[in-house]
Order: structure tokens, then C-alpha cells, then sequence
């Protein structure tokens, strides 16, 4: 079995490295039932002849289409298998192989002496599963299962007690998949919020549909508590159609009193799930009548930009923490005031994402201390003790017209998050992060600019987890490793855009790589001219990956580019950050 996973491991690493997880565009499935949807034609059943196990092989292989692998099951095979029944994703590297032990007691099988019975030992590797909700939820473990096959009175092998689960390899469910990604709110409604799903990949003409009832059908279960939808409750009059003219129309029902404002939140959440799924005009309706008077048909360029708060603006270039002092990546200048003139022993830092504050993690002869300020001016100290704190992370404001007043940070292995009171001062709060602890001490931790998700480092692992609030309390969900296979020495991990997470590690064939916030696709960027080992990472919306490596600090502005030295980054002991 060692060398087995060894061999399994390595297949995988190729396969992902190679781009092999990505969701193609548009392809040829064997079809997955979705929405009552399927492609007309005749199925064809099995290959004819087949031995027992080479039947198993191609039933699972077929297993995305569950009128084509009932063809492979007896009476009795069709009575305990359930083809409706959301995938299991495994490797393509599964087997099919003889029994290998003997029955309890030492007792033969009786089947075993029979001509017509085999028993196949079918071993697979999951990497993750396709939930109820549409969304892909990791893992990764071995397990075998014993398949009856029995030879019919037609000399044709047909299975009699299948696999538990449906197992679809990871290749089919490319194949046979669309990722998209539908759009919520967060809490405060003020950005929108990006959910990745999956729907059936074909028939093409029928993927606007699938994915309006994705979306209606509410945000995935793991974030089902950290964002909002204003069209909860709400669903379609008709089907999602497009008209004579080739306008794509969405006619909604009971929106009862929704408010101008809120019907354009729900305008946004449409058009934006439907982008990338249609190039038509989208005509959008509310009970017959257009969704918002006088406004008939909609595309991209006529939506108010939600996610402009996620992202730094233009004037903040980032800064680098080196020698104690922070300075701007701009011009490598230091920044103004104690952060800057060397009063504080700045060890790493944290920029609000409008530029406006910094946090500090200081050294001071009692160890290291936390600090919160305007940018430029004198940082009030937290009133926060520990041995180890890691680089603050800031949550985004909830207006335009109020700066953020959050902050967290992880001080001796507990999540902190620092919160502004009303005569000014800063107070530290515990964050329930009890679903973390088995993955052991968390070393990094940045929450996603939206504020509704946060990637964590604990013991090499990468974790993503869920920001839930409940009144005054904060607690991390439904915790998921991403790739546990190809990452696991990680030492750094940051945002590049809501849904996309870089990470960097101590692996000498995998130092920084671009992965979705659910870890089924990974791209590796190149390693040329980066000295490992990598010591941290930072990235962020439309900006350039930045790393400090064990010479310098360099940056990429993406996957399959060269790195190059930055002229600001302050040498190879420096911590650069974008705002957030």
C-alpha cells in the first residue's frame, strides 16, 4: 500500500502540475444528469466480452451517467445502487484487482468456487466530492471495496453488488463538468462575494439555466452563514429562455416589495453568475415587467461595482517591513512616523485596504507587542501579551464614510481579532477557532477582502475556513485542507482575488502556486530566479506576486512568467504586504 500511495501521489502531483485539474470551457461529457437536462441520443452499454475486472474499470469510467452504467448492473445491482447520487471524485490511477485475503475462519467464499462469481477488489483514492449544494468539498484517503460480479446465462459479466458511492475519476468529471461561480453579498451588503460551483457541462444551451438555479438555490453550506442573498426566497415565473431577438430573458417571481436598492443587488447577483456562461444580452424580469423600470436589458458595463472596496486602489503601492522601519515598495522611502523613523521595532505590519491604518507587530524587551494607528501617525499599543504573533490581517470596512475598525492577528496559536471600542482605544477578543485545532498550531493567517473567508498555515497545511458572526462572536467553519497531496510544507499564504488563493512553500518543486478558494485547480508558477528557500508571500487584485526568498525580494505578474528582482524590496529578511 506505501508504494501504491507513493505511486498515486506522484500521478497526482504530474496531473495537477500539468493543468490537468482545471475545468475546460466547453467539452464533450459522458453526461451527468442536472436539472433533468440530458443530451438526446442512444446510451451504449457495456463493451462487449469484457472480463470481471476490465467490466468494473469501465463501469466506473461510465459512472457519470447513470442510465449508461446501469447497463452494467444486474436486477439485484440495480436495487442497492444509487445513480442519482451526488460523485465522489477520485484519481484515474484506481484499481481493480483479485481478492487478496481469505475470508474470516479461513473459510473460502463460496461464491469463489464458482465459475460464474468473481469478487473484485476495487481500490480508489478520493480527492473530494460534489456536495447537494454543487460544490466541490476535498479530502483525500484510500479505500477498497469489494464488487460482486456475476457471468449471465448471455456469457456477459454484469456487476451484482456495486460500489457504495458513485466514483467518478477526476479526468470524467472535468469532462463532464462547468465550474462557475455565483455571486452573494456579504453581510453587510455592501460586496459581492463569489461562491465557485459545478453543473453539468452540457447541453451547453441549457448552462444559463443551471446556473440561475444554482444561484437561487442559496450559497454553498459552507458559506451559507457568511454571506447574504437578496434573492432568498425568490425564483423564476419561466424558464431561463432567450427571446426571438437571442436576449437571454430571467423572468423572476415573488419579489414582493423589494426596494429599488435591492433590486439592483439582485440585477448585480445575476449578471454577474451568468458572465461567464452567455456572451447574450440579459433581459431581466420581475412578474412580466421589467426587474427595474425603465431599465430593459442588462450587461456587465451597467452594474454598480460591488468589489471595489476588495481591492487596493491605484495610490497604494504596498510596503515592506525590513530592518525594524517600514517603507513604501514604491520608492522604498520610509513611510512617515514612528512606524517608519525607527521609534518602533517593526517586525511585520498589516495596511488597512484603503490605505488609511496601519497595525504592527513590535518587539520591546517584554517580547513582541501590537500596535494600531493611522497611517503616518503614532500607534496606540494593544493591550495583547504573547511569545508569537503573526502578521496582522485587516477586515474590510463596512462604508465608505467608516474607516475599518478590525483587525486579527494569532498570538501564541489563538485567533485574536482587535477591535476598535468607542473612546478610540483597540480591545483583543478571542475567535472561536476550535474546528482549526486539528490541523494543528496556525503560523499564517489572512482573511479573504471580503471578510467572509480566511486561509490559514497550520503545520505546513493549507486551510481555508469560514468567517460566521453571531451578534458580538465570531467563530472559523467548516475548516477544508486544499491539496493535501501536492501542498504540504506551505509556509505563506495570501489573497490574489476573492476566489484565488497563492501559496508558498518549503517544496522544492512547488514554491509558490495559484490554487481556487476549493482547491481543485492548482497552477504552479515558474521557479527561475528565485533562491530558495521562499520565506513569505503577498499578493493581491490586479498587483504582481511578491516573495522574499532567501536573496531578495522579487515579484511575477503571474503563472508561466519570470520573477523578477523588485528595486524596493529591501533584501532577502524583508516582509513586503499589499493592503488588506
Amino acid at each position: 500500500m506505501t508504494r501504491r500511495r507513493t505511486l498515486v501521489s506522484l500521478l497526482l502531483s504530474v496531473l495537477v502540475l500539468a493543468g490537468c485539474a482545471n475545468i475546460p470551457e466547453e467539452s464533450t461529457p459522458h453526461a451527468v444528469r442536472d436539472d433533468n437536462e440530458q443530451p438526446a441520443g442512444t446510451v451504449d452499454g457495456p463493451t462487449k466480452d469484457l472480463d470481471a475486472f476490465d467490466l468494473v474499470r469501465e463501469f466506473i469510467h461510465r459512472s457519470g451517467n447513470p442510465e449508461a452504467a446501469a447497463m452494467y448492473l444486474t436486477d439485484k445491482g440495480k436495487q442497492g445502487w444509487n445513480g442519482e447520487a451526488t460523485p465522489t471524485i477520485i484519481l484515474d490511477t484506481f484499481d481493480t484487482v483479485p481478492v487478496r485475503t481469505p475470508t474470516p475462519g479461513g473459510e473460502k467464499d463460496p461464491g469463489a468456487e464458482s465459475t460464474d462469481v468473481e469478487t473484485v477488489v476495487l481500490e480508489v483514492t478520493p480527492v473530494g466530492r460534489l456536495g447537494a449544494d454543487h460544490a466541490f468539498v476535498p479530502t483525500i484517503e484510500d479505500k477498497g471495496y469489494n464488487v460482486t460480479v456475476r457471468l449471465q446465462p448471455d456469457g456477459q459479466w454484469r456487476i451484482d453488488s456495486p460500489p457504495p458511492t458513485m466514483f467518478v475519476p477526476i479526468s470524467d468529471f472535468e469532462a463532464s463538468y462547468r465550474a462557475v461561480t455565483v455571486y452573494y453579498f456579504d453581510n453587510d451588503l455592501r460586496v459581492t462575494v463569489p461562491d465557485l460551483r459545478y453543473v453539468a457541462a452540457e447541453p451547453i444551451s441549457g448552462l444559463p439555466a443551471r446556473v440561475i438555479n444554482v444561484l437561487l438555490s442559496g450559497p454553498s453550506d459552507t458559506m451559507a452563514r457568511s454571506v447574504r442573498s437578496p434573492l432568498e426566497g425568490i425564483g423564476t415565473r419561466t424558464n431561463v429562455v432567450p427571446d426571438p431577438d437571442g436576449t437571454l430573458v430571467v423572468d423572476l417571481k415573488e419579489l414582493g416589495d423589494k426596494s429599488t436598492e435591492q433590486r439592483e443587488q439582485i440585477a448585480t447577483q445575476i449578471v454577474l453568475s451568468l458572465q461567464t456562461v452567455t456572451s447574450s444580452r440579459l433581459r431581466l424580469r420581475a412578474d412580466g415587467q421589467d426587474l427595474i423600470p425603465g431599465r430593459r436589458d442588462w450587461r456587465l458595463g451597467d452594474l454598480k461595482v460591488y468589489d471595489a472596496p476588495t481591492k487596493p486602489g491605484s495610490d497604494q503601492p504596498g510596503l515592506v517591513a525590513a530592518d525594524g522601519r517600514l517603507r513604501s515598495l514604491h520608492d522604498g522611502q520610509p513611510v512617515p512616523g514612528p512606524a517608519g523613523d525607527g521609534e518602533y521595532d517593526v517586525r511585520s505590519a498589516a495596511q488597512s485596504i484603503d490605505g488609511g491604518q496601519l497595525a504592527a507587530v513590535v518587539q520591546t524587551s517584554a517580547g513582541p507587542r501590537l500596535r494600531v494607528g493611522r497611517y503616518g501617525e503614532v500607534m496606540q499599543q494593544v493591550n495583547l501579551e504573547a511569545r508569537t504573533m503573526t502578521r496582522p490581517t485587516w477586515l474590510l470596512s463596512t462604508s465608505n464614510e467608516v474607516a475599518t475598525k478590525e483587525f486579527w492577528t494569532v498570538a501564541d496559536g489563538n485567533v485574536v481579532r482587535v477591535v476598535r471600542q468607542a473612546d478610540g482605544t483597540w480591545k483583543a477578543l478571542q475567535v472561536n477557532a476550535s474546528e482549526l485545532t486539528d490541523f494543528g498550531p496556525i503560523t499564517e493567517l489572512r482573511l479573504s477582502r471580503d471578510g467572509t473567508r480566511a486561509a490559514a498555515v497550520a503545520k505546513g497545511r493549507l486551510v481555508v475556513a469560514s468567517v460566521e458572526r453571531d451578534n458580538d462572536s465570531v467563530s472559523l467553519r467548516s475548516p477544508r485542507r486544499l491539496q493535501p497531496i501536492n501542498v504540504v510544507q506551505a509556509i505563506g499564504v495570501d489573497w490574489l482575488s476573492q476566489d484565488t488563493l497563492v501559496v508558498a512553500t518549503k517544496q522544492g518543486a512547488l514554491p509558490v502556486a495559484s490554487m481556487s478558494v476549493d482547491g481543485l485547480k492548482l497552477e504552479v508558477f515558474d521557479r527561475n530566479n528565485l533562491q530558495l528557500p521562499i520565506k513569505s508571500i503577498a499578493a493581491a487584485p490586479d498587483r504582481d506576486v511578491i516573495v522574499a526568498d532567501s536573496a531578495a525580494v522579487s515579484s511575477v505578474p503571474g503563472v508561466g512568467q519570470l520573477w523578477r528582482q523588485h528595486a524596493h524590496g529591501q533584501g532577502p529578511n524583508a516582509i513586503p504586504f499589499y493592503p488588506g
